[in-house]
């Protein structure tokens, strides 16, 4: 049964990251030719592992996987008011319901525990 969850979920991060415009990789896949491989969930956009932490008006490639990874999980939208590669409210807001779910402190930042659990859930 684990098995079949972690192809589901690997299932859904390779639609999720194609309807963003990623790539998306998985357990087992490897990265570009000059980047690391990654284990679990990632949408392509930042391979570090873990990714630096991400918190209010930060922006980049890094906020792209973390939004897009927020997106998997919890629905995050983006409004159209906001550019996707700024960490705004709604990412904010998103990250404090993830964390509460999982049982992470909630702090609306993502950091390495909260990376864990997105990339690995």
């Amino acid at each position: 049964m684990n098995r079949l969850l972690t192809r589901a979920a690997a299932s859904a991060a390779l639609i999720c990251s194609l309807l963003v415009g990623g790539t998306a990789l998985t357990a087992g896949s490897a990265a570009a030719a000059d980047g690391p491989e990654l284990t679990g969930l990632s949408c392509g956009y930042d391979n570090r592992t873990p990714p630096p932490t991400v918190a209010a008006g930060a922006r980049g490639r890094t906020v792209l996987e973390a939004r897009c990874l927020l997106n998997f999980w919890t629905g995050l939208q983006t409004t159209g008011e906001e550019p996707v590669d700024v960490f705004e409210p709604d990412a904010a807001s998103a990250t404090r319901y993830f964390q509460g779910l999982r049982g992470l402190p909630v702090t609306g930042a993502v950091d390495a525990a909260t990376w864990a659990e997105l990339r690995h859930g």
